[in-house]
């Protein structure tokens, strides 16, 4: 097994800085215009989690720029997109004339640079566990004038995470937990390990995650390594459409002795939005899972 990096790709810095210089000189950013005596801010979100949190809490009419995967809610579609995943391009920026940048884990901040000598705010909204969530989620809040409608959705993301919490706390003694094999990719074979986002979903979900052995994030194992597991249900969580995954992972040689493959217990087609982005529809994502859960339970001794 070894561990994977991460991380999001920088744009050349001297690429941004030509940008800036044509598009504004040495200008500063434009003043936002004014509602009822406060500035309202012209935001770019450069994460779909964050653009999420801004439509959730009624700000989606503040965004003015998102990356070309910020794709929910459909109204997201409607603003224009100023780069790629982790690749942002500066001059597309500039165009929107934003008074506010937001970003969640640029790979090298540095490439926003120029921004800030353009006059252009920028703040990381730190998101990286569950517990994370309704903090950031305050934090746009406050960003985008929009505090009392962030509160109410913090507060309840954070009383059902807390419910989820304390139900797997007030399960049945006698009610035995499922090991689940959480399947990130097919080749190489990729898990989340006991330090990752998404095995806390599976927890949460009823399981326990069979990745949790790892102490790691995302990490490969082998197809061995899982079949000495041997594990009772397999989610497989790929970043793509489609529900050929079933009869891939059947398809696997020595696989077939695998429970999850043996009881039917292998589950594709999943939204893995809902699993991989930090954000308020997160809670979805659980639930889908614990969907699988219950009908595994109807077959599993």
């Amino acid at each position: 097994m070894r561990m994977t990096g991460g991380g999001w790709h920088a744009v050349v810095a001297a690429v941004a800085l030509a940008a800036v210089s044509a598009l504004v000189g040495c200008g500063r950013a434009p003043a936002a215009r004014s509602i009822r005596g406060e500035t309202e801010p012209r935001i770019i979100s450069l994460a779909p989690s964050v653009t999420e949190m801004l439509f959730a809490i009624g700000a989606g009419s503040n965004l003015v720029g998102r990356t070309d995967v910020c794709n929910w809610p459909p109204e997201a579609a409607a603003v224009p997109v100023v780069g790629s995943f982790g690749r942002p391009s500066i001059e597309a920026i500039l165009r929107q004339r934003p008074t506010l940048v937001l970003t969640v884990d640029l790979e090298d901040e540095r490439i926003l640079d120029p921004l800030a000598r353009a006059g252009i705010a920028h703040r990381r909204i730190a998101c990286e566990t569950l517990d994370d969530i309704p903090a950031a989620i305050r934090a746009v809040g406050s960003l985008a004038r929009a505090e009392a409608a962030a509160a109410v959705l913090a507060d309840r993301f954070a009383a059902e995470l807390s419910r989820l919490r304390a139900a797997g706390l007030a399960a049945a003694p006698d009610e035995r937990r499922p090991q689940a094999f959480a399947e990130i990719w097919g080749d190489p074979l990729m898990t989340a390990g006991r330090r990752s986002f998404v095995a806390e979903l599976v927890r949460l979900a009823g399981c326990d995650n069979l990745g949790d052995a790892v102490d790691g994030a995302y990490v490969t194992v082998s197809p061995e390594w899982v079949i000495i597991r041997d594990p009772e249900i397999i989610f497989c969580l790929y970043m793509t459409t489609g529900t050929q995954a079933v009869q891939r992972v059947a398809g696997r040689v020595g696989w077939q002795a695998v429970r999850a493959v043996r009881r039917g217990t292998v589950y594709d087609g999943f939204d893995t939005d809902l699993l991989f982005r930090p954000g308020p529809r997160v809670l979805e994502g659980i639930a889908a899972l614990q969907t699988c859960v219950k009908r595994s339970r109807e077959v599993l001794p």
